[in-house]
Protein backbone atom coordinates (compact mmCIF):
# COMPACT_ATOMS: atom_id res chain seq x y z
CA UNK A 1 0.00 0.00 0.00
CA UNK A 2 1.31 3.19 -1.11
CA UNK A 3 1.78 5.87 1.57
CA UNK A 4 -1.54 8.21 -0.07
CA UNK A 5 -3.36 4.89 -0.20
CA UNK A 6 -2.49 4.56 3.30
CA UNK A 7 -3.06 8.27 4.71
CA UNK A 8 -6.87 7.87 2.92
CA UNK A 9 -8.02 5.24 4.93
CA UNK A 10 -6.65 6.65 8.19
CA UNK A 11 -8.52 10.04 7.33
CA UNK A 12 -11.34 10.89 9.82
CA UNK A 13 -14.93 9.13 8.96
CA UNK A 14 -16.29 12.30 8.18
CA UNK A 15 -13.83 12.75 5.70
CA UNK A 16 -13.71 9.16 3.91
CA UNK A 17 -17.54 9.74 4.21
CA UNK A 18 -17.32 12.49 2.28
CA UNK A 19 -15.15 10.65 -0.25
CA UNK A 20 -17.55 7.66 -0.73
CA UNK A 21 -20.68 9.52 -0.85
CA UNK A 22 -18.50 11.23 -4.08
CA UNK A 23 -16.44 8.99 -5.68
CA UNK A 24 -17.99 5.34 -4.60
CA UNK A 25 -15.51 4.20 -2.26
CA UNK A 26 -11.79 5.06 -1.66
CA UNK A 27 -10.04 3.24 -4.68
CA UNK A 28 -12.65 4.69 -6.84
CA UNK A 29 -11.40 8.56 -5.80
CA UNK A 30 -7.98 7.31 -6.04
CA UNK A 31 -7.99 5.82 -9.42
CA UNK A 32 -10.35 8.80 -10.40
CA UNK A 33 -7.39 11.25 -9.53
CA UNK A 34 -4.45 8.62 -10.91
CA UNK A 35 -6.83 8.67 -14.25
CA UNK A 36 -6.70 12.41 -14.54
CA UNK A 37 -3.15 12.60 -14.25
CA UNK A 38 -2.36 9.79 -16.68
CA UNK A 39 -4.62 11.59 -19.02
CA UNK A 40 -2.69 14.62 -18.52
CA UNK A 41 0.72 13.06 -18.74
CA UNK A 42 0.03 11.08 -21.73
CA UNK A 43 -1.72 14.19 -23.60
CA UNK A 44 1.37 16.20 -23.40
CA UNK A 45 3.40 13.25 -24.51
CA UNK A 46 1.04 12.21 -27.74
CA UNK A 47 0.37 15.29 -28.43
CA UNK A 48 -3.18 14.02 -30.29
CA UNK A 49 -5.07 16.43 -32.51
CA UNK A 50 -6.41 19.41 -30.27
CA UNK A 51 -4.29 18.45 -27.04
CA UNK A 52 -4.08 22.03 -25.91
CA UNK A 53 -7.39 22.47 -25.56
CA UNK A 54 -7.70 19.01 -24.15
CA UNK A 55 -4.51 19.63 -21.63
CA UNK A 56 -6.21 22.97 -20.60
CA UNK A 57 -9.68 20.81 -19.82
CA UNK A 58 -7.60 18.07 -18.12
CA UNK A 59 -5.71 21.12 -15.94
CA UNK A 60 -9.02 22.42 -15.48
CA UNK A 61 -10.45 19.82 -13.96
CA UNK A 62 -7.25 18.94 -11.53
CA UNK A 63 -7.38 22.50 -10.20
CA UNK A 64 -10.95 22.29 -9.33
CA UNK A 65 -10.70 18.58 -7.80
CA UNK A 66 -7.49 20.22 -5.72
CA UNK A 67 -10.50 23.26 -4.22
CA UNK A 68 -13.34 20.68 -3.79
CA UNK A 69 -10.14 18.42 -1.59
CA UNK A 70 -9.20 22.02 -0.42
CA UNK A 71 -12.83 22.74 0.64
CA UNK A 72 -13.34 19.05 3.00
CA UNK A 73 -9.97 20.05 4.95
CA UNK A 74 -7.61 17.85 2.97
CA UNK A 75 -5.03 19.45 1.00
CA UNK A 76 -5.92 19.09 -2.31
CA UNK A 77 -2.56 19.77 -4.44
CA UNK A 78 -0.87 17.40 -1.68
CA UNK A 79 -3.08 14.73 -1.86
CA UNK A 80 -3.06 15.13 -6.06
CA UNK A 81 0.93 15.00 -5.99
CA UNK A 82 0.68 12.36 -4.27
CA UNK A 83 -1.42 10.14 -6.38
CA UNK A 84 0.63 11.76 -9.27
CA UNK A 85 3.95 10.19 -7.48
CA UNK A 86 2.34 6.97 -7.30
CA UNK A 87 1.54 7.31 -11.14
CA UNK A 88 4.66 8.33 -12.41
CA UNK A 89 6.67 5.76 -10.54
CA UNK A 90 4.14 3.44 -12.11
CA UNK A 91 5.25 4.69 -15.54
CA UNK A 92 8.45 4.59 -15.08
CA UNK A 93 8.66 0.83 -13.70
CA UNK A 94 6.21 -0.04 -16.79
CA UNK A 95 3.46 -1.28 -14.21
CA UNK A 96 -0.27 -1.15 -14.94
CA UNK A 97 -2.14 0.03 -11.93
CA UNK A 98 -5.49 -1.99 -11.29
CA UNK A 99 -8.22 0.07 -12.31
CA UNK A 100 -11.21 -0.64 -10.00
CA UNK A 101 -13.71 1.82 -12.16
CA UNK A 102 -15.17 1.21 -15.79
CA UNK A 103 -14.92 4.28 -18.22
CA UNK A 104 -18.54 5.82 -17.65
CA UNK A 105 -17.44 6.12 -13.39
CA UNK A 106 -14.55 7.60 -14.83
CA UNK A 107 -16.66 10.24 -16.90
CA UNK A 108 -19.22 10.08 -14.14
CA UNK A 109 -16.81 11.32 -11.24
CA UNK A 110 -15.53 14.16 -14.26
CA UNK A 111 -18.59 15.48 -14.37
CA UNK A 112 -19.11 15.42 -10.80
CA UNK A 113 -16.12 16.89 -10.22
CA UNK A 114 -16.75 19.80 -12.65
CA UNK A 115 -20.72 20.28 -11.27
CA UNK A 116 -19.30 20.90 -7.47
Amino acid sequence: MTEIKKYLTELPENKQQWLVENFGNLDKFYVTVYLIIKNEHLTELEKPDRYEERLQVIKQVKKKLECILDGIGLNGEDVVADIASDYFEDYVQYKESYCPITNEEFVANIRKITNM
